[in-house]
């Protein structure tokens, strides 16, 4: 299923809840059986419920709520990193540092802490069932899968179809039937084995972060990474994973995500993740939240930096980096509530990419006095994206009609007709394309891409 329009790349997957007989290990008798599993695209993942469970629900972040002030995270681990051997009421608890998922493990009721531990550890350990020490109540079995399917960021092997089932008839669902994608993994040692590369190539991107560089640039340089090293599809083997992303170089909005979360948590910040819907509300989307050094949450989204019909390898979109809640949901549709933990609120725009750069305009004359500068840094080093950004709509307008459309003035031709002669730059001045955005339910923000002379020969 397709999920959005206008340049965006989303997918979904949906997981679902199928009657299986739980088995100990991963067998390669039952693989024939195992490739029948339903594997769609994905953008966030979901999980249908059994029959008579009430049907489809999404993954569980929600509305925009305070941090704790009772559970705050661990003040030692500020990436959410857990030492290794930690364990919680005598149960390994090391998933927390694999899947970076501090955050979230923090705000989690004592029940539901075991019920995840046991689970999760199951998926770790490649265990095709696990039996729950506290079951989990019928109405929420849908909402606890998908909550601990979208935990397995650092676990690639996981499959989409989960049998949960109430095994002593108290109402409580206590025994999982754990799926795998046997098309990458028949045994254990396959399983693992794609975790460990992932490991590995997620540690060597953390350790090329340029020395010296602050939280925001750190986070630029890991988001800038994914982007200009990715190509959106579903031909991968893993697609819909952060292995897909970081491995493969290919996948979708759901490895997007899950991808930059991994290295982020790495990378020693504390994130988490949030899912809802995009500009089609027929499909959900995933994207990031991470805490810089100023105290303050905010939004990136890798997907919608890297959108389709964009040809050129160095075209990057920075609408969605370091933004908050109140701008990212102008143009996605909504972001889920939560049964089991509240995602962080991001308030803050004082992190924006366009602020930081320097491309944020509050009138007319600082759009131009941004756009020439940035046409001068192209030509120079041979870059051709300026970037504008406007508080409002009305500001956005006007300077797209006296920029960049002829009938106005079109004084952008003039800028780069300075910039030409100032620099011998081949740069044609009356060639440039515009990518504005549609109306004013979408960010103010105009990409203005130069053309040169030599771009004919290629």
């Amino acid at each position: 299923m397709t999920c959005g329009t206008l340049n965006r790349k989303k997918k979904e997957m949906v997981i679902t809840l199928k009657g299986t007989k739980s088995m100990k290990k991963i067998l390669a008798l039952i693989l024939a059986a195992a490739l029948a599993m339903t594997m769609l695209a994905s953008c966030g993942k979901q999980i249908d419920d059994a029959p008579g469970d009430g049907g489809q629900v999404p993954s569980l972040d929600g509305p925009a709520a305070p941090d704790n002030p009772d559970n705050p995270a661990n003040p030692d681990n500020p990436g959410g990193e857990t030492p290794d051997g930690e364990t919680w009421n005598g149960l390994d608890i090391g998933f927390v540092e694999d899947n970076g998922i501090r955050f979230i493990w923090d705000q989690l009721t004592d029940d539901l802490k075991t019920a995840t531990a046991e689970l999760m550890n199951a998926i770790k350990e490649v265990q095709l069932s696990c039996d729950l020490t506290v079951g989990i109540p019928d109405n929420q079995a849908v909402d606890f899968l998908s909550f601990v399917y979208n935990c397995c960021m650092d676990y690639p092997y996981i499959g989409t179809s989960f049998n949960f089932s109430d095994t002593d008839g108290d109402g409580l669902r206590d025994r999982v039937t754990i799926p795998y994608n046997f098309s990458v993994a028949t045994t254990e040692a396959d399983a693992q084995n794609l975790t460990a590369e992932l490991n590995q190539k997620l540690d060597e991107i953390v350790a090329t972060i340029p020395a010296g560089l602050d939280d925001w640039h750190r986070v630029l340089y890991l988001h800038d990474y994914i982007v200009f090293n990715t190509t959106y599809g579903e031909n991968a083997r893993l697609p819909f994973t952060a292995y897909g992303i970081i491995c493969e170089n290919q996948g979708t909005c759901q490895g997007y995500s899950d991808a930059l979360h991994l290295l982020m948590a790495r990378a020693g910040f504390e994130c988490t993740y949030v899912i809802g819907y995009s500009d089609d509300d027929s499909a959900t989307h995933k994207w990031n939240y991470v805490k810089l050094d100023d105290g303050q949450w905010y939004i990136v989204d890798p997907t919608w930096a890297d959108p389709s019909g964009q040809s050129d390898p160095d075209y990057i979109c920075y609408d969605y980096f370091m933004i908050d809640d109140e701008t990212v949901l102008i143009d996605h549709l909504a972001k889920f509530d939560g049964l089991f933990h509240e995602p962080p609120v991001a308030t803050s725009m004082d992190r924006c990419w366009h602020k930081v750069m320097g491309y944020w305009c509050e009138n007319y004359d600082e759009a131009y006095a941004a756009a020439e500068k940035q046409a001068r840094e192209c030509v120079e080093n041979g870059k051709r994206y300026i970037y504008l950004r406007f508080p409002d709509y009305d500001t956005f307008l006007e300077t797209r009609q006296k920029l960049t459309m002829n009938e106005y003035g079109g004084e952008l031709r003039d800028i780069l007709a300075k910039v030409k002669e100032e620099t011998g730059s081949d740069v044609i001045t009356n060639s440039y394309s515009v990518y504005p955005k549609r109306d004013d339910t979408s960010p103010n923000t105009i990409i203005i891409t130069l053309k040169y002379e030599s771009d004919s020969a290629d």
